[in-house]
């Protein structure tokens, strides 16, 4: 079976087709977005009233890094502002006579794979992800995207470290006792039937239909992957 996983367009996807990969893969590079402000008047020594003649550059285009902004041609000297940044043209200031620059960098850290299995496609927004048996469920109040290995439980689980780190907590109730302790052993999610009593810094969702929480449990799939702009739950071997 093929899962689909989302892209966003700040994401820098390492990952190549064939490729097989499990939760230590790293899989995405992040792009950060900063906000440059670059005084034109100030630089150019004219009103900022009137940076507007000099700019080569608008609100909405895109600029590249060593691309002229500004430029005032005088009798004898030329003034340039060059761009240090890539980015887009976010926001003139006419009173203070400046520009903001909107710049995305990617940052040096990776995000390792929420997923499990064999990457079939790579497009521009999203992955094809082929898996064992699965099954899909809808979610609701999902955190964002997250995945793992699940532990299932119940009054008969053996709840210590070697189960409980890095795995999604999957369960009908989930008490603030079990969630402290879960927490304590290295837990990476939590996915309930009951909505979460108290807040939680660690990821969450929620499955919509209690009929689909039996079937989990009478399954008890190995893995799952949850995402939040579709309100899917994956879970798989």
């Amino acid at each position: 079976m093929l899962i689909t996983i989302p892209l966003s367009v700040s994401d820098h996807c390492l990952l190549k087709e064939g490729q097989v990969v499990d939760f230590e893969t790293p899989s995405l590079q992040k792009k950060v977005e900063e906000e440059i402000n670059i005084s034109i008047a100030k630089n150019l020594n004219v009103s900022p009233q009137k940076i507007f003649h000099y700019l080569k550059k608008f609100v909405g285009e895109s600029i590249e890094k060593n691309e002229t902004i500004a430029l005032n041609k005088g009798i004898f000297t030329t003034k340039k502002i060059v761009s240090k940044y890539s980015g887009l043209i976010k926001e003139i200031d006419h009173s203070k006579g400046s520009i903001t620059i909107l710049s995305q960098t990617e940052t040096e850290n990776t995000i390792n794979s929420y997923f499990k299995g064999k990457v079939i496609k790579i497009k521009k927004n999203e992955l094809s992800i082929e898996v064992n048996k699965a099954e899909q469920f809808s979610g609701k109040n999902i955190s964002k995207n997250f995945g793992g290995k699940t532990f299932y439980l119940d009054e008969n689980s053996d709840f210590n470290t070697e189960n409980v780190f890095n795995s999604i907590i999957v369960c009908e109730n989930i008490t603030s006792y079990y969630k402290a302790k879960a927490e304590a052993l290295g837990c990476h999610g939590f996915l309930s039937l009951s909505k979460l009593t108290e807040e939680t810094g660690i990821s969450y969702a929620q499955l919509k239909n209690i009929n689909d929480y039996k079937k989990i449990i009478k399954t008890k799939f190995a893995y799952c992957t949850i995402l939040s702009n579709s309100s899917t739950i994956y879970f798989y071997q």
